[in-house]
């Protein structure tokens, strides 16, 4: 961060001292990876925004040279990270006549200190008067807090008039991170947990076998396996009938039992942080968790288990037939 305070400083031509606490505190590395362009932000616009020219500084009776400060602590079972200066504070009254200006409040509207300063978080809003390196480039605040909020964090504004700004972020200590495969299914994209997987294979006529009138297997070498259309399991879509040249996952349950899905095309592999669903929706079948894409786009993380079970419940039991 250093480097970054001393280009963000030289470009706008201020004097500007970083200090940094609690360095020793010990953060998910998923963590410190996903805040790094957050945190650049945040600094910059505390060099840019926070601290006043010299000359304004001197005569408020300042130190010419601002300060910067970088402190990370463990709060309560969360990590704690603030970005501060010592500038001029939030000029609330110009923050406000910018959102009437927008058209984001209306004119007449009463709003608590807390209110305002939480405006500089709405998308778009910059209180920049033009356009630098620095600021004014369409990536705010609103970004910011997105990112944070990502990572089940939140962020909060502390400002007082003439001593400067403290943006502070609280996060937990630890993410639930998972080595997962992005695929496409019904122009869905959903997260595959990668221990789940055994194999992937391309269907041709000679590995699919009619199972009853409404289920295939699949001959996977020496073994048959049931065949899941993944969307129509997961209602994305009816279910298919013809499976040739479709793409397949073999995947098995915690109890060795196998089943190969059909999917449309597989994204890639990725650590994703998972999000659980059940508080807010309850149990959802062949679904663990969801999680966030680095688009923005969330996604289900699927329960390989469930699917496996309910794939095999459904399927006819009687010995499959000649192609």
């Amino acid at each position: 961060m250093s480097r970054i305070v001393r280009e963000s400083s030289a470009a706008v031509k201020k004097s500007v001292k970083l200090i940094t606490e609690g360095d020793d505190t010990e953060v998910d590395k998923t963590v410190i990876e996903r805040l790094a362009d957050p945190l650049t932000h945040m600094i910059r616009n505390a060099v840019d925004h926070g601290l006043e020219a010299a000359e304004t500084r001197v005569a408020n009776g300042k130190a010419e040279q601002g300060v910067v400060r970088l402190r990370a602590a463990h709060r309560s079972g969360r990590v704690v990270i603030e970005v501060s200066d010592d500038g001029g504070g939030i000029n609330r009254d110009r923050v406000k006549q910018i959102a009437i200006e927008k058209g984001l409040i209306p004119e007449n509207v009463l709003l608590s200190d807390t209110e305002i300063d939480n405006l500089l978080f709405m998308p778009g809003f910059s209180t920049a008067a033009e356009v630098s390196n620095l600021s004014g480039r369409g990536v705010g605040m609103d970004v910011v807090r997105s990112a944070i909020q990502n990572l089940g964090g939140r962020i909060t504004i502390t400002s007082v008039p003439g001593q400067g700004t403290t943006f502070s972020i609280s996060l937990p200590l630890t993410l639930a991170v998972l080595d997962g495969m992005v695929i496409d299914v019904a122009g869905q994209s959903v997260v595959m947990p990668l221990a789940a997987i055994s194999e992937t294979m391309m269907l041709g006529p000679d590995e699919l076998k009619p199972l009853g009138a409404n289920s295939m297997l699949v001959q996977v070498r020496e073994r048959f396996l049931p065949l899941i259309d993944l969307a129509e399991k997961l209602g994305f879509s009816p279910k298919r009938t013809d499976f040739k040249n479709c793409i397949a996952l073999l995947i098995a349950n915690d109890d060795g039992q196998e089943a190969a899905i059909v999917i449309d095309a597989i994204q890639d592999q990725r650590q994703v942080v998972i999000k659980g669903l059940q508080d807010a929706y309850g149990n959802i079948p062949g679904v663990a968790a969801a999680t966030i894409l680095g688009d923005g786009k969330i996604a289900l993380i699927l329960d390989p288990g469930d699917i496996v079970v309910r794939g095999i419940d459904h399927t006819d039991t009687a010995q499959p037939q000649s192609a």
